[in-house]
């Protein structure tokens, strides 16, 4: 209950802005996404080659012990309009009705269930993402790759870096992104490849 009450109110904050929210004292196991050392990426099936992209705008809130990571929180927003792929059109395309609908959705939203540990430092994440009009349960492989001391200290004094990856695959025809005429085609599969890394930043 208590994550699920900062999942609304962090919600509110990327909605209307940090006025919303009072100062409040940070969870012991919380982390802030370093944003200039993570990224959301993504590739799908061209014919017979792939086409890459990122979401450049993302937000998110994480809670993280390494004592007990059956008890990790994970929660994200993703701004649909952000989705780059280096050719402006094809992202208008890509906004539109006929895929991401922006307008109508202008986010994604992961939030997380259950985490199950298993070795080698990977949790299994389960949780529902929401894509335009459809919330689906989906169970991604994240790859802890370990929590060290930053080394700038002169900088960042007292500040601990946690690194993240994640590779999974979604059915765009599940979330209504895009027609299966265009697999039928030939043009575009319905995998979507999703790489999330990130850095994150506890003070």
């Amino acid at each position: 209950m208590r994550f699920f009450l900062k999942m609304v109110l962090f919600t509110l904050f990327c909605i209307l802005g940090p006025g919303v929210l009072l100062a409040g004292e940070k969870a012991a196991g919380q982390w802030d996404i370093d944003m200039e050392h993570s990224s959301v990426g993504f590739r799908i099936r061209h014919i017979v080659g792939y086409v890459p992209g990122v979401f450049s705008r993302f937000s998110g809130q994480v809670e993280y012990d390494a004592a007990r990571p059956e008890k990790s929180q994970f929660y994200f927003l993703i701004d649909s309009s952000s989705v780059h792929t280096g050719v402006p059109a094809r992202d208008d395309h890509l906004r539109s009705p006929d895929f991401l609908d922006v307008e109508k959705s202008p986010r994604m939203i992961f939030a997380s269930r259950k985490v199950v540990p298993e070795e080698g430092g990977v949790l299994v994440v389960i949780g529902d993402l929401t894509i335009r009009d459809v919330t689906a349960e989906v169970r991604v492989p994240l790859q802890v790759l370990g929590i060290v001391p930053h080394p700038i200290t002169d900088q960042m004094p007292g500040t601990r870096v946690l690194g993240l990856h994640a590779e999974f695959s979604i059915n765009r025809l599940d979330f209504h992104v895009g027609s299966a005429e265009w697999t039928r085609m030939g043009v575009m599969g319905e995998t979507i490849d999703l790489t999330i890394d990130m850095e994150l930043l506890q003070r």
